[in-house]
């Protein structure tokens, strides 16, 4: 009889030890919960955001019906040949050649463009030269093939190619898909009936030293006149219509990303440049350098003189993604000029 008091006793302990353990627990609990302070002002709701996302559709849906009209009304244009003059000091830019009136539009989707560019320089090149450089680079078809150096030169290879042209200030952009527009320094195309890209091409006249020794004075002038360069580069792309934009460049300098401490090229160490600077602050890629490792590694040659090698033509996306670029010679120019040509993808959102 006395084991059974015991028993209960102990059963009684427990009850009341788990009792007060699950009291203690629940009042922990309640203590530990803080609740968020009322809500201010107008609640956010998902309405409000369905409706600005419409509003922006159709925006966009407005902005892309115009576009389709207006590849369409072009189409129906009965465009001239617009022969270039026998006197070059009579173009006037944008000066537009159609021999082919070709319209390669894609369709929408994932689209992208390709760019060669062919910096021609400032001595003349034969008809034998300039045909020798398009055979060169046959078996390539890009969208767009840029021409930078003198007229003359520009001239010639637009002829010789027999592609559908715009001449500019700074260069000739020969063109498969369909000019939308053009003006003096920039010419807008037709990828697709509803999305379209402008190009600039920029020409300096400029050349690189032989021998190392001669690479400090080169330093020097390219100082000296370094901002007022970067200044006409910046203001040639404010001026550039639409958002996704092409730079293509035959620069007076090279560019700050290819100048570092560690370098395979000696003559080289840490510099800044002032054209390359602007525009990367401005938010623009330069496609060569993002596509590739560091210049130590990818050094992206476009011009070759004795013992100096260097970048100096470059193409730069605006809003755009830069997917791949090579520099390549080209018989009739590399053999020639020691100039490179350069070839660029890019991937237009």
């Amino acid at each position: 009889m006395t084991r059974f008091p015991r028993l209960l006793s102990l059963a009684v302990s427990a009850v009341l030890a788990l009792s007060s353990c699950a009291t203690y627990t629940v009042q922990d609990g309640y203590d530990a919960i803080v609740l968020p302070p009322p809500p201010s002002g107008r609640p956010e709701t998902r309405y409000r955001i369905i409706l600005e996302e419409n509003e922006k559709k159709s925006a966009e849906a407005i902005e892309n019906a115009k576009k389709e009209a207006e590849h369409r009304a072009l189409l129906r244009r009965d465009a001239e040949v617009n022969e270039y003059p026998d006197d070059l000091s009579l173009i006037d830019f944008p000066h537009v050649y159609t021999p082919l009136r070709s319209n390669a539009t894609k369709s929408d989707g994932i689209v992208t463009a390709q760019i060669l560019f062919l910096p021609l320089g400032y001595d003349e090149i034969s008809q034998e030269e300039t045909e020798r450089i398009l055979a060169s680079v046959s078996d390539i078809s890009p969208d767009f093939a840029v021409l930078t150096g003198s007229l003359e030169n520009q001239v010639t290879g637009a002829r010789t190619a027999g592609w559908d042209a715009v001449t500019l200030e700074g260069g000739t952009i020969l063109h498969r898909p369909l000019l939308k527009e053009a003006e003096a320094s920039s010419a807008v195309f037709f990828i697709t009936p509803t999305r379209d890209i402008a190009i600039a091409p920029i020409g300096f006249d400029s050349s690189i030293p032989s021998a190392a020794e001669d690479v400090p004075a080169w330093l020097e002038a390219i100082e000296s006149t370094g901002s007022e360069n970067a200044e006409m580069v910046m203001a040639e792309a404010g001026a550039m219509k639409d958002d996704e934009k092409l730079l293509v460049i035959s620069s007076s300098e090279p560019a700050t990303a290819d100048w570092e401490g560690i370098t395979p090229f000696r003559y080289r160490s840490e510099k800044h440049f002032a054209i390359s600077n602007a525009l990367s602050d401005a938010s623009w890629l330069d496609v060569y350098r993002s596509t590739h490792f560091t210049a130590e590694t990818d050094g992206g040659i476009t011009r070759k003189n004795g013992e100096i090698y260097e970048r100096m033509d470059f193409i730069y996306s605006y809003d755009m993604i830069p997917l791949d670029a090579i520099s390549f010679p080209v018989a009739g120019l590399t053999d020639r000029t020691g100039t490179f040509a350069v070839l660029a993808t890019v991937l237009i959102p």
